[in-house]
């Protein structure tokens, strides 16, 4: 985490400022999709190295509430813990501080792109942390191998979350942990009411046409259920913030998945340019609080074999 974050401080007063024209840097960015699951989903926002500000943001925002959840949940050193959708590593960095020398993390992501500039990002002294490209509903990995398994916005991005689930199921140790955070994007928004908006009104439209649910961190507790896990836990974490470049999450979001706003017929390339820049220019707005998606976080124990057969 501390190499994460000493690249965020080299690098984001620079693209700050080189963000006048980056409505169209990052569109043409998005062009290049890769499947989250099983290669038939296709990812709105950008990935690799033209994604690796905005999820560092990203993790800015919720990584202490992520922290605080795991610990809730029951993270300890010594763990194998499998990071499913681990983008560009940001989690992953944090689950193998967490875990400690003893234990060891995977991170799983179904893009290339995501993986190599994980690999780039990961502290060079962690040998506690591996990497491997594969989707979420088939990841390849071994039955029973982890004692926790995470993930963090991904479930919003397939088409078949509910697989997901299963093959993250799959990949507990009886008694495992599974840890899942995901968010309603439709609940994003500002006060008072802006063109900050405009990210919960784009990608509330834009699920239905891709076949995604980006609301269903509603669902998320009963996903569990539905999985197999007996009794969950729940809580919500939905930041708000006045100033700084964390503000620029819903703005970075909307000018990355651009191009299927605009492929989708809901916006001109026209409106969207307007729209990102007065979403940049509220960012410096103090008087406007931008209110980041409300995320779901829930975990659950796998059922041991013997909690199985005395329930039979």
């Amino acid at each position: 985490m501390i190499n994460c974050m000493y690249f965020i401080n080299q690098q984001q007063t620079k693209e700050r400022r080189a963000s006048t024209s980056y409505p169209q840097q990052r569109a043409a960015a998005s062009k290049k999709r890769t499947g989250q699951s099983n290669g038939k989903d296709e990812y709105s926002l950008a990935t690799g190295a033209a994604a690796a500000h905005r999820l560092q943001l990203l993790h800015r925002i919720y990584g202490p509430g992520a922290q605080r959840v795991l610990v809730q949940a029951g993270i300890r050193t010594g763990m194998r813990v499998a990071d499913v959708g681990c983008g560009v590593g940001v989690v992953t960095t944090m689950l193998s501080e967490l875990v400690g020398s003893r234990g060891h993390v995977v991170g799983v992501d179904a893009s290339n792109e995501q993986i190599e500039q994980a690999r780039r990002l990961s502290p060079i002294d962690a040998s506690n942390i591996s990497f491997v490209v594969a989707g979420a509903v088939n990841t390849g990995l071994p039955a029973e191998s982890f004692d926790l398994v995470y993930c963090r916005f991904l479930l919003i991005h397939l088409s078949q979350p509910q697989r997901a689930l299963a093959e993250m199921h799959r990949l507990l140790k009886p008694n495992g942990i599974l840890v899942c955070e995901d968010g309603d994007l439709t609940s994003a928004g500002s006060q008072p009411a802006s063109k900050l908006n405009a990210f919960a009104d784009l990608f509330g439209r834009l699920g239905p046409v891709k076949g995604v649910d980006y609301t269903l961190g509603k669902h998320l507790f009963q996903m569990f259920i539905q999985a197999g896990f007996s009794k969950p836990e729940i809580t919500f974490n939905q930041p708000v913030i006045a100033r700084g470049e964390n503000k620029r999450l819903l703005e970075l979001s909307v000018a990355e998945a651009g191009q299927a706003f605009v492929g989708a017929g809901l916006i001109t390339n026209e409106e969207l340019n307007r729209t990102v820049a007065e979403m940049q220019r509220l960012a410096d707005d103090e008087t406007v609080l931008a209110l980041m998606p409300r995320m779901s976080q829930v975990w659950a124990r796998k059922a041991d074999a013997s909690s199985e057969r005395i329930a039979a």
